[in-house]
């Protein structure tokens, strides 16, 4: 399993003092479903996700576009500083006759219609080029996701680890504080001596200390938490308990290899980079193709004077083909060729990535799995010393180094059972994430 986020690591130390005093009134009730969901839907990465598969889906549409006919309008008008005119002298008693060859002011407006015909042909290709980005866009998105999901959990369920501990640091202090008070009296019937007295004075004051350093860290972590949840800043969050008991693997390690090679979108993500790299040896092929065009044309001219021809019109085919160019074609699609030998390659290695990813994260949680009996049994046995102990102390036959030793011990332990079950939790759903599926509990 990967190392946590920074974000996820603050979260976790400090969460935990988040329940140890009430939440302010304006604290903010979050489950952790309603955690990812949040942080799936207004995180910034998933806000610019999201609009990165916007993008590429209007990138298709702009393309498909360019099959059809395209209309052009051209125009302009012109005032000269004279017009141009032609005297002509006047004959068998005729007045001179005046010419115009052109108005001072002239226009004229040009309408065309063309249809790619060659390129057409290309456009289905470029088509699918733009689709694989969507897909690409579209997979990379639900990954940004995933990775959030299971960072919001690991903070959450560390937020929850944490708190539990501050519980446990607080149980210790009441139990101090008894055994204190049984000191006392035990100091008053001259059993202990002053020195008894203050050895469980200072392990209190280690023990509150512990905790105000947990209710420290809790404020921190909300902020943390907040900001990986898209929420404004100053909001308060008061975390609901989850249920720890061990769920059970749904998989064999060689099925959640298998199940990951199919959902992971990483998988998708490098098919879609592929399939982009192999499309682009046909683009890359095109370029040899002549450009096909046909065009039809109608013109009107105003002020050119009687002889150009006020109303025109044509239709045709324009041919632009592309020789020699000293190779720059061929080496386009030797790039090409390489793009897509690259593409395909990263496309196996993330294959064989997964599996060790799933692999690893699998025997983490098996191994974390197999902690918690460890965990349950130390902390039986730390607690049954505890209790003989303290019977011990309140008839006299102990110390208060025993006392503190034995309270210390099970404190421990106390801490190690909590930290297997939320440890064991974060594992499983490392694996889910591995897998490919939203984690959730």
């Amino acid at each position: 399993m990967r190392a946590a986020p920074a974000i996820a690591i603050a979260a976790a130390a400090a969460l935990a003092s988040s329940a140890a005093a009430a939440p302010p009134p304006t604290a903010r009730k979050v489950t952790l479903a309603e955690a990812i969901a949040l942080a799936t839907r207004d995180n910034i990465q998933i806000v610019v996700g999201k609009e990165k598969v916007v993008s590429a889906s209007e990138k298709v549409e702009s393309t498909r576009t360019r099959r059809l006919p395209s209309l052009s309008l051209r125009g302009n008008a012109f005032v000269w500083n004279e017009s141009i005119e032609i005297q002509f002298p006047g004959m068998a008693g005729m007045p001179p006759q005046t010419l115009t060859v052109r108005d001072q002011i002239t226009a004229s407006v040009e309408v065309s219609v063309a249809q790619p015909i060659t390129a057409a042909l290309v456009l289905g290709t470029l088509i699918d080029v733009d689709q694989a980005s969507v897909d690409a866009a579209r997979a990379e998105l639900t990954s940004q996701q995933l990775d959030l999901a299971y960072q919001t959990a690991e903070a959450y369920l560390g937020a929850l680890q944490a708190r539990t501990l501050r519980d446990v640091a607080t149980t210790s202090v009441t139990q101090i504080e008894a055994n204190l008070e049984r000191a006392r009296a035990l100091r008053t019937a001259g059993v202990l001596f002053d020195v008894d007295v203050l050895r469980l004075e200072a392990t209190r004051a280690q023990l509150r200390q512990q905790v105000l350093e947990a209710e420290v860290g809790a404020e921190t972590a909300r902020r943390g938490l907040a900001f990986l949840l898209g929420l404004a800043d100053g909001v308060a969050l008061e975390l609901v308990d989850v249920d720890t008991s061990p769920p059970a693997l749904s998989w064999t390690e060689d099925q959640a290899v298998a199940a990951a090679v199919g959902k992971r979108p990483e998988t998708r993500l490098a098919a879609s980079r592929a399939a982009q790299a192999d499309l682009g040896i046909d683009v890359a092929r095109a370029q040899y193709l002549p450009n096909v065009n046909a065009i039809a044309t109608y013109s009107h001219n105003e002020g050119q004077g009687p002889f150009a021809t006020k109303d025109s019109g044509f239709v045709g085919v324009t041919l632009d083909w592309n020789l020699w160019d000293w190779g720059r074609r061929g080496a386009d699609l030797a790039q090409a060729r390489s793009a897509s030998r690259q593409a395909r390659a990263y496309r196996d290695f993330v294959a064989s990535q997964i599996a060790l990813d799933v692999r690893n994260r699998w025997l983490r949680a098996d191994t974390a799995r197999k902690t918690l009996d460890v965990s349950e049994s130390g902390l039986k046995a730390a607690e049954e010393a505890y209790r003989l102990q303290n019977v011990r102390f309140a008839q006299g036959a102990a110390t208060t180094t025993d006392v503190i030793g034995a309270e210390t011990d099970v404190a421990r332990a106390r801490g190690q059972a909590a930290v297997a079950r939320y440890q064991y939790l974060l594992a499983w759903m490392a694996v889910v994430r591995a897998v490919g599926e939203m984690p959730s509990r």
